[in-house]
């Protein structure tokens, strides 16, 4: 018995976390709603940030087509300077960008060109003459802007694909081409003020991967929860049961007490492990079939109790293990001295010699150590159960040969 509780064990020691199929049912359920949910929502931030980016190209190209129309060009030629802010052309062409600006909200809305050295610089910039983001004309454009500005120049649209995070804030930028004479003279500049939006889109992503991780992370739990109940109902699963006496089998005991260690519940349970006495002897001289009569016997004494808080496993030919939800020692031990009654009565006529050897072990602790050592207790136990067995059969056999 010692041996076969030891092989048992190491079954349990050796079978992995992820050798368990709820486990790996779990990680399935996992990796499944974890790749629909991102797909979904990467599918959701991306239709939801490309309708904010389209937006302000919109409002950037009505803008610019609206200029066109009403922009005097000959400012591209005339105004270079700090000093031509007091034209006439200037201060016309000032209003009509300031009131523009003011129209589609955005930030910054400016021309641009080039001076005698090829350089790019500011002409009108419709912020107020005030604000400490003015910038004069002939004022040279900042370094991270002069590659667009040059593309722009050479007759392309510049429009930015994201947010960018500049000096001023977050802002999204346009560069259009000016032409006079099928040439280009200058360039337009829109950036929008996009802090919000940015910020918007970053608390998207943070919620949507913090949802997604309590989706999967529940996802688990309730896929192993459910393939338990559903994989291992009572008597049901033929898997799990064995066909002589109907109990549970070791497969069982062994998923179920897996199970128990790995909820970290083990200090609830109580053990009981029982043997029958003789049923080899039973075997050799009656025959198998009253050897199973006897294991039958057996099964139904150790379920003859009607409480609910136990359940019996056939763990072996003649080996079976009790496990209780509880550690109340006078309901066990009550429960030990009703079954070997019960099998005595029940088997009285056509197996009188009928009887079981038990013992119980206290589960102390929560972990595969703490159990091994319950296995431990309870199979000493219940040998010393048995070795008193065959030691009052043996005396009682001796006083018979004196009589």
């Amino acid at each position: 018995m010692k041996d076969k509780s030891k092989t048992l064990m190491k079954r349990i020691t050796s079978s992995s976390v992820y050798a368990r199929l709820d486990t790996q049912v779990g990680l399935l359920i996992l990796l499944i709603v974890s790749f629909s949910c991102s797909t979904v929502g990467i599918y959701i931030y991306n239709v939801c940030y490309n309708h904010t980016i389209n937006t302000l190209v919109d409002r950037c190209e009505t803008s610019y087509q609206y200029l066109l129309q009403n922009l005097d060009m000959t400012i591209f030629g005339e105004v270079t300077t700090k000093d031509d802010v007091t034209k006439d052309i200037y201060e016309k062409n000032y209003n009509l960008l300031s009131q523009v600006r003011q129209l589609i909200a955005a930030k910054y809305l400016y021309t641009a060109t080039y001076n005698e050295d090829n350089e790019y610089i500011y002409q009108i910039d419709a912020i107020s003459m005030n604000s400490k983001d003015f910038r004069y004309p002939g004022e040279l454009i900042e370094t991270e802007f002069q590659d667009d500005v040059q593309r722009a120049m050479s007759g392309e649209y510049v429009i930015s694909n994201d947010i960018l995070s500049t000096d001023w804030g977050d802002i999204f930028t346009a560069f259009y081409p000016v032409y006079e004479n099928k040439k280009v003279v200058g360039i337009i500049g829109i950036s929008f003020y996009a802090h919000d939006e940015k910020q918007l889109y970053i608390k998207l992503q943070v919620f949507t991967t913090i949802f997604i991780s309590i989706v999967c992370y529940l996802s688990s739990i309730l896929a192993k929860h459910f393939f338990k109940r559903i994989s291992n109902p009572h008597f049901q699963d033929i898997y799990n049961t064995d066909s002589l006496t109907g109990l549970k089998n070791r497969n069982a005991y062994d998923v179920d007490t897996n199970n128990i260690i790995h909820r970290r519940m083990l200090d609830e349970y109580t053990l009981v492990l029982a043997d029958l006495n003789g049923l080899k002897v039973i075997n050799d001289k009656y025959g198998h079939q009253h050897g199973d009569a006897y294991i039958k016997f057996a099964a139904a004494a150790l379920i003859s109790d009607n409480h609910k808080d136990y359940v019996v496993y056939r763990i072996g030919g003649d080996e079976f293990a009790i496990l209780f939800s509880h550690q109340n020692i006078e309901r066990i031990e009550t429960y030990i001295k009703q079954t070997k009654n019960t099998l005595r009565d029940i088997s009285n006529i056509n197996l009188p010699i009928a009887s079981l050897a038990m013992g119980w072990a206290k589960c102390e602790g929560k972990d595969l150590g703490a159990w091994e050592s319950a296995q431990e207790k309870a199979d000493y136990a219940m040998y010393t159960d048995k070795k008193a067995f065959y030691s009052k059969n043996k005396e009682m056999v001796m006083r018979k040969n004196r009589g």
